[in-house]
């Protein structure tokens, strides 16, 4: 079931929002319409803008008549500088007794000064360029009881302007309005209502929306990949500085730049609209966004080339080119938000329904010439974003409850996995301890029915036949070598290598010799302090004695080599003899001897290897790693793949 309650919750408050402006707005009215019987409205004068007057020498000819409210971009559109409205006003229809009179403009633009009987009673700031900006600041001066005399009093206006084609909307052009004069207490809440309306409540709404431009863009720096974040920030950080700049009487750059300013870089606002309706819905169109980032760049190139003697026609064409992309991605959002978001559906057609009505008033008052001298997007703009603002932060702040959600839940699985692998380790290492436990057992078995059963056996069957006690008791000792030999695997400590191969050497010189066989002993000298372990050791020793004996039995030659070497991480040993070769026709089949062997070495994880010699006999190779703190061989056959292979790795081969 989907949540609607966040999104009722905002259109809810949209409804409540514009109630409470529609009931000010008509307590407004009413007041105005309450004190408008009081004051004096007038709606003709005479203008003169004839140059190179001062403050106290207005025109002394060259006036004519003038209707108010005059709008410059109408009677007088290439005109720009001064010019001056004479009012003349009878005293006696003034306020009497000790009420102050005083005169009320709605609206002038860019700046005005006034001056009752010649002598100045107030102005709203600089007269020269570049000129103070009031277009939407309503003024009202007091009227000193003293300049006034009796009978006709003249009051003049004078009011300072660029010409049309120096500004960048119709509504900002040159201009007065109706003039109200009478008591100032009447006048008063005339001046306060137009300063709410048109000044203080957008700077309120204005200031309330770059607290949101911020926050929302410090929620697009938490989380860079919802990147709708970032370009409604690029949105509504352009809309909050393009009102902020209205309020600012004496801006750093001249008038005409500031109106150039706005139109140029529309684009950054349509841009991000678009891009931010498109990125909410997680759709992106390759040509699209090229389209409005190029035009992020071209179009202030393009106000740059014309200068600020053609704002207001290149501003005309842009917002024609700027609007339709407006218009139609808001009508492409709520058809795809209708079938894919209709949660959203609702709000943002509220929001953007009203904003495409607002823009097409303001459109058609800059451009088109509706009479509205007043922009409808400063306030209802950003009162329409608002909303908007605080759907994004809950949606923001229900994903992080979401995210919180998650990783409590994800937490919960990884603690029970752990338990799992926990458990599953625990019996997987008592498994390979049975198993460890099992080998060892294999092997001592083997060993003692392979090694100490065959010389007991042999022992046996020699004590009947044979009468040399001699020879009973050297293979008696024999077997008790090999006992204590299999003992020694199991219970020593590591011998130094150079003791060990001291050993062999004795031990196969000697057998040499024995059976009248020359023998060539090269050993290499191990690393200092390596440490043979004692299995490694006994394993080795009854492959080399296998060795030997093989050869001494079945070779039918006279020499052996013997050669020990210790290569990178591993030891290798090779026996070689001069007799009579092997029988490669015969390697399937495998004795006792030659099988221990193999058995032995895979043991030790290495290989072994049968070939033919460079003396013309057998010739075993046989390797064996390592471990890598020169300790010895591993005991895991998984090691066994770190040995690199020998030539003609036969794992077999028959006794000859």
């Amino acid at each position: 079931m989907t949540d609607n309650h966040g999104v009722k919750w905002m259109l809810l408050m949209i409804v409540a929002l514009s109630r409470a402006l529609a009931l000010a707005g008509a307590l407004g009215l009413f007041a105005a319409a309450a004190v408008q019987a009081e004051v004096l409205e007038i709606r003709e004068a005479e203008v003169s803008q004839a140059p190179g007057f001062s403050e106290r020498s207005a025109p002394a000819s060259g006036w004519r008549a003038q209707t108010l409210p005059d709008d410059w971009g109408r009677t007088r559109p290439e005109y720009g500088g001064e010019l001056w409205y004479r009012i003349p006003l009878d005293t006696t229809r003034l306020v009497q007794g000790s009420q102050v009179p005083a005169i009320y403009v709605e609206r002038v633009c860019s700046n005005l000064a006034v001056y009752l009987n010649g002598s100045p009673v107030g102005s709203g700031g600089k007269l020269t360029l570049p000129y103070s900006r009031n277009c939407f600041t309503p003024q009202m001066f007091m009227l000193p009881q003293a300049l006034l005399k009796p009978g006709v009093n003249t009051i003049h206006i004078q009011v300072v302007g660029y010409p049309l084609r120096q500004v960048s909307a119709a509504q900002r052009s040159s201009g007065l309005s109706v003039v109200r004069v009478g008591a100032s207490d009447e006048l008063r809440p005339l001046y306060e209502q137009a300063l709410w309306w048109n000044i203080t409540l957008p700077k309120v709404i204005t200031a309330l929306l770059g607290a949101f431009t911020v926050f929302i863009g410090a929620l697009w720096l938490t989380r860079p990949r919802d990147t709708y974040y970032g370009y409604f920030t690029l949105w509504i950080g352009w809309w909050t500085l393009n009102t902020t700049r209205l309020y600012i009487i004496d801006p750093p750059l001249p008038g005409p730049w500031i109106e150039m300013l706005v139109p140029a870089t529309a684009p950054l606002c349509v841009s991000g609209l678009v891009l931010f309706l498109m990125r909410f819905l997680g759709r992106s169109v390759g040509w699209v966004n090229q389209v409005l980032w190029w035009q992020m760049l071209v179009i202030p190139l393009v106000f740059l080339w014309g200068g600020q003697e053609n704002v207001y026609p290149l501003a005309r064409w842009n917002y024609y080119w700027l609007v339709p992309q407006f218009i139609l991605a808001a009508i492409w959002f709520l058809a795809v938000s209708w079938q894919v978001s209709r949660r959203d559906f609702w709000l943002f057609s509220v929001i953007l329904l009203t904003m495409v009505a607002i823009t097409l008033v303001e459109l058609a008052a800059a451009f088109l010439g509706l009479p509205l001298k007043m922009h409808f997007g400063h306030l209802g703009g950003p009162i329409t974003l608002l909303p908007l603002c605080l759907r994004l932060i809950w949606l923001f702040s229900d994903n992080l409850r979401r995210s919180e959600e998650l990783n409590i839940e994800l937490e919960r699985r990884v603690a029970e996995k752990s338990t799992e692998i926990e458990r599953n380790y625990a019996e997987l290492s008592s498994l390979r301890a049975r198993e460890a436990v099992q080998d060892e057992r294999q092997r001592i078995a083997s060993d003692l029915h392979d090694d100490l059963g065959a010389k007991l056996l042999s022992i046996a069957h020699e004590s009947s036949r044979v009468d040399d006690r001699g020879q009973l008791a050297g293979m008696a000792r024999q077997a008790l070598d090999e006992m204590r030999l299999s003992v020694r695997g199991m219970v020593s400590e590591p011998l130094r290598a150079v003791d060990v191969l001291a050993d062999w050497r004795a031990e196969t010189v000697q057998r040499l010799a024995a059976a009248h066989f020359a023998a060539d002993w090269s050993a290499a000298e191990p690393a200092p302090g390596l440490l043979l372990p004692a299995r490694m050791q006994v394993q080795l020793t009854r492959v080399l004695r296998e060795a030997v004996s093989n050869l001494i039995r079945h070779s039918g030659g006279s020499r052996c080599r013997v050669e020990i070497a210790f290569p990178t991480g591993a030891m290798t040993l090779s026996v070689e003899d001069d007799g009579c070769g092997m029988d490669v026709a015969a390697m399937g089949a495998k004795g006792n001897g030659l099988g221990g062997i193999e058995r032995r070495v895979r043991i030790l994880g290495g290989r072994h290897a049968w070939q033919t010699g460079p003396m013309g006999g057998a010739m075993l190779l046989v390797r064996v790693p390592l471990l890598p703190d020169g300790g010895g061989a591993a005991d895991a056959p998984e090691l066994a793949s770190q040995v690199h292979p020998l030539p003609s790795s036969n794992a077999t081969r028959p006794d000859r």
